[in-house]
C-alpha cells in the first residue's frame, strides 16, 4: 500500500502567524522526542528564541500543550480521512477499517510530529487541559468505532467482538509505538504496520 502523505499546510501570511507555526512545530518535535519532560526552554531554543517570546503567542505551557494536542488529532483525521477517501467507493468496510489503522499508525510512526507528541503526552496532561481536548477525542474515536461496528455487520469481522473494547485495544496498541520504536531498529515503520495490521485482522477476521 502506498505511504499516505500528509498535506502541507499554506505557510501562515503573517510575520506573527509564521511565529507562531514556528513555536508550535517546534513544541511537537520536542514533545515527541522528550514527553512531558519537556520544558518552555527546550521548546523556545528548538524554536530559534527566547522563552519570553513564547509568552506573546501562548500564555503559559499548558495552552501549547492544548494546541499541540488539537492539531494531533486534526492531522491523524485528516490522514485517516484521506486513505479512505482515495480507496473509492467500492471498498469494504473491512478494507476501509484497515486503511483508517495504516493511515493512523502512519501519522504516528513516520508522518506527523504532531500526532506523535499527542500520543506522548495527553495522558499527562493537566486534568483541565485533557478535559478540553476530550471532545476532539471522542469524535475521532467514534469515528474508528463506526469502522469497526461497519466491518462486523458486513460480516467481516468475527460475530460477537465488542466494537468499543477492539478500538480502545487498536488505539493502545497504535499509539503506543511512538514509545518504543527506534528508527536504528532494524526494522521500518512500514514493516511495523504490517506487523499490526496482521495481528489485529488475524484476531479479528472472521474465517
Amino acid at each position: 500500500m502506498a505511504k499516505q502523505i500528509e498535506a502541507v499546510d499554506p505557510p501562515p501570511a503573517t510575520k506573527s502567524a509564521r511565529s507562531r507555526q514556528r513555536i508550535l512545530d517546534s513544541a511537537a518535535r520536542v514533545f515527541r522526542v522528550r514527553g512531558n519532560a519537556a520544558r518552555l526552554c527546550d521548546i523556545a531554543e528548538e524554536a530559534g528564541m527566547q522563552t519570553g517570546s513564547l509568552y506573546y503567542h501562548f500564555d503559559g505551557r499548558d495552552r501549547l500543550v492544548e494546541e499541540v494536542l488539537r492539531l494531533g488529532v486534526e492531522r491523524s483525521w485528516d490522514a485517516v480521512r484521506a486513505a479512505i477517501d482515495g480507496l473509492g467507493p467500492d471498498a469494504t468496510p473491512g478494507v476501509r477499517l484497515e486503511t483508517a489503522i495504516r493511515a493512523h499508525a502512519a501519522s504516528v510512526l513516520e508522518l506527523s510530529d504532531y500526532c506523535a507528541a499527542n500520543s506522548r503526552i495527553f495522558s499527562l496532561a493537566p486534568a483541565e487541559v485533557r478535559d478540553r481536548h476530550y471532545s476532539h477525542q471522542q469524535a475521532y474515536g467514534e469515528f474508528f468505532h463506526q469502522l469497526i461496528a461497519d466491518a462486523l455487520a458486513n460480516g467481516e469481522l468475527k460475530a460477537g467482538i465488542d466494537p468499543a473494547v477492539v478500538r480502545m485495544l487498536l488505539f493502545g496498541a497504535m499509539n503506543w509505538t511512538v514509545e518504543w520504536y527506534r528508527p536504528d531498529s532494524g526494522r521500518s515503520p512500514q514493516q511495523v504496520i504490517d506487523e499490526l495490521v496482521a495481528m489485529v485482522f488475524d484476531g479479528l477476521r472472521r474465517p
